[in-house]
Formats: structure tokens, C-alpha cells, sequence
């Protein structure tokens, strides 16, 4: 009876010891959780972080593309005034040169029945 008493205790001691283990294995995974869970947590507030910053950078790249284009736009609007007015000056000194033009032919014709 004495080796069924030990094998008892033993018994005992075992299931106390695999109590212990499955306690410290149950922390052990309730350490790696809150780990994962805060690795993620991180990871997520990173990728956050990064998708504002460039969505920053993007707003500020629209707005300079904007700016960009309106002095674009300014000078284009500046240069069909130009063209517009030399049009208008070419057009006139064309004018002007056909009636001094008309009036040499007049008066070349009259020298020539004078």
C-alpha cells in the first residue's frame, strides 16, 4: 500500500505542477495578446499617421499645381492681349501702307497724263 500512497502523492504533485504550468502558460498567452494587440494598435496609428501625411502632402501638391496653373492661365490671358493688340497694329500699318500705296499709284498716274 505504501507504493500506491506514493504513486498517490505523486500523482498529486503532478497534477499541483501541470495546475502551475497551465497557469503560467494562460499568462504567458495573455502577455502575448496584449502584446499583439498593442503591436497592432501601433502599427495602425503608423499607417494613420503616414496616410495623413500624405494626404497632406497631396492637398498641398493639388493647391501648387493650382497656384501654378492660375499664373499660367494669367500669362496665357496676357499674351492673347499682346497677340490681340499687334494683330490690330499689324492690321492698321497694313491699312495705312495700302492707302499711301493707292494714293503713290494716283498721283503716279497723274504725272503720267501731265
Amino acid at each position: 500500500m505504501e507504493g500506491a500512497t506514493i504513486v498517490q502523492q505523486i500523482l498529486k504533485a503532478l497534477d499541483l505542477h501541470s495546475g502551475k504550468i497551465q497557469q503560467q502558460m494562460k499568462e504567458m498567452e495573455d502577455r502575448l495578446r496584449a502584446e499583439i494587440q498593442d503591436t497592432e494598435n501601433r502599427l495602425y496609428a503608423k499607417i494613420r499617421e503616414t496616410e495623413d501625411r500624405l494626404h497632406q502632402k497631396l492637398l498641398d501638391l493639388e493647391k501648387r499645381t493650382d497656384a501654378r496653373f492660375e499664373r499660367l492661365e494669367t500669362k496665357m490671358n496676357y499674351w492673347r492681349l499682346e497677340w490681340s493688340e499687334t494683330q490690330e497694329t499689324v492690321d492698321f500699318l497694313a491699312r495705312k501702307t495700302l492707302q499711301h500705296e493707292r494714293k503713290l499709284r494716283s498721283r503716279a498716274g497723274q504725272n503720267e497724263i501731265s
